[in-house]
């Protein structure tokens, strides 16, 4: 099963075709409406953004992380140190302590803002850059539906061609910009996802690329995540973050 009636109402034409492409090639349907959790296991992070942020200083990694991307939920586990705890729920952060008490609760995105965007990240901003990557990228493709299509493009791709569709995501949605676009091979399987990370700055044009993919709970998901700085659709050789998961 592709996409139920009733399901990405602004879509037709090539992007609705493209999108009911990536939904088959990436588990279909029924298994996305099955998935409850995907389990995360960082094994390894690093780039020019992570570095400039602090990562390994003023924030470190979970020990693992669930992912519930129905809900839009992400909970980090020893963070941000061992026997705490890290919530991100569409948007607002919980840190609790070993004994399950909140020692801090925000929502973040209104901190990133102007100067204050230059600075590193505490365990809360990182959280939230995190929790809301996360929730999104393991809701892919399933969610493009709620966006509205801008337009197909096409770029190049290790000597081949990817077909891409631009989205305004709906405004709701915490991730790294209102417009993204996304490329997928001839089968549907999503490549590249280009964005501009908001929180981090302007300048912060990324081509993320997907790799390795593995199944889970009958859906194919990428446990290598390299994001290269962009100029227009140009990836560049300057890596901003790669980082390596375990999923399960």
């Amino acid at each position: 099963m592709s996409l139920p009636a009733g399901e990405a109402p602004g879509w037709s034409g090539a992007a609705r075709a493209l999108l009911e492409a990536a939904v088959r090639r990436h588990g279909g349907w029924d298994a996305w409406r099955a998935l409850r959790v995907v389990v995360v296991e960082p094994k390894r992070l690093s780039g020019l953004v992570p570095w400039i942020k602090g990562y390994g200083r003023t924030f470190r990694l979970p020990a693992r992380a669930e992912i519930f991307p129905h809900d839009d939920k992400a909970v980090f586990f020893d963070y941000p140190e061992p026997g705490a705890t890290g919530t991100f729920v569409r948007g607002a952060l919980a840190l609790m302590d070993a004994r399950g008490e909140v020692v801090a609760a925000t929502d973040a995105r209104p901190s990133f803002h102007g100067l204050r965007k230059l600075r590193r990240w505490s365990a809360a901003e990182a959280l939230y850059f995190f929790g809301y990557a996360l929730t999104h990228y393991h809701a892919l493709p399933f969610t493009l539906g709620r966006g509205l299509p801008l337009g197909v493009c096409r770029v190049g791709y290790e000597g081949r061609r990817l077909t891409g569709v631009e989205v305004e995501l709906p405004p709701e949605l915490h991730t790294h910009s209102p417009r993204q676009t996304f490329y997928f091979e001839e089968d549907g399987l999503l490549r590249r996802h280009d964005y501009v990370a908001d929180i981090v700055g302007p300048w912060a044009r990324g081509a993320h690329f997907w790799r390795d993919f593995v199944t889970v709970g009958g859906l194919e998901m990428a446990t290598v995540r390299h994001v290269v700085a962009r100029l227009g659709r140009r990836a560049t050789p300057l890596v901003a973050l790669h980082a390596e998961l375990s999923l399960s």
